[in-house]
């Protein structure tokens, strides 16, 4: 098979994926179907794909990479700033969460441009390992808020400002409402407004949980 039909091929499939996991997410989605809508043989899928699960991660694993990149640029940002101001004050807790609200702007604004596989991701992967993608986001917020706040009031501090449960369940909502902004809106400018909102209005939460 020439090259060019070697990618022609891959990209059918792609796209036939694509729209098979987006109506019936990973798990009820069937080879026949992808293959069907595809127009190839099971025999031809197989030479492009070693199973479905691989054609899935071929569809979101770019977009799980750069969550991941931008997540940890922007905690490692914050928590150098932090390091450098023991104990912290209140410009610098501002100031980083100011930061994170950018940064979750520009991520938001990611999850948009790339809606297909980020819906993919979030509403179609049960059944594969991306399954609690956004869950293990959390936890890894969780972790990170636990220890910033150790930073402010020491670690035997924190229990009598908030309970780890408090954190979690504000960061799960949190990430949620971000991934509600990514799914239904209609434009950059209305992802940028509303991503921005629901990022200073948990600030403000936070803020004050931080002692500001």
């Amino acid at each position: 098979m020439a090259n060019g039909d070697y990618e022609v091929t891959h990209n059918r499939i792609l796209n036939s994926g694509k729209k098979i996991f987006k109506e019936q997410g990973f798990e009820k989605a069937n080879l026949r179907s992808i293959c069907k809508e595809a127009g190839v043989t099971t025999g031809a899928f197989y030479g492009h794909f070693k199973d479905k699960e691989a054609l899935f991660s071929e569809l979101v694993e770019p977009i799980v990479s750069q969550i991941r990149k931008y997540y940890v640029m922007y905690e490692d940002k914050s928590f150098e700033t932090y390091k450098k101001e023991v104990p912290l004050g209140k410009e610098t807790i501002y100031k980083i969460l100011d930061f994170k609200a950018h940064g979750a702007v520009k991520m938001v604004l990611y999850f948009f441009e790339n809606k297909d596989a980020f819906e993919l991701l979030v509403f179609g992967s049960y059944g594969t390992k991306y399954s609690n993608f956004l869950d293990e986001l959390v936890e890894i917020e969780d972790k990170n808020h636990i220890k910033i706040l150790s930073m402010i009031y020491g670690e035997d501090g924190v229990g009598s400002v908030i309970t780890d449960m408090g954190i979690h369940l504000i960061n799960h909502a949190y990430y949620y409402a971000l991934s509600e902004v990514a799914v239904h809106s209609k434009s950059r400018e209305e992802v940028e407004l509303n991503a921005e909102l629901i990022s200073k209005f948990f600030n403000e939460g936070w803020g004050k949980i931080r002692g500001l």
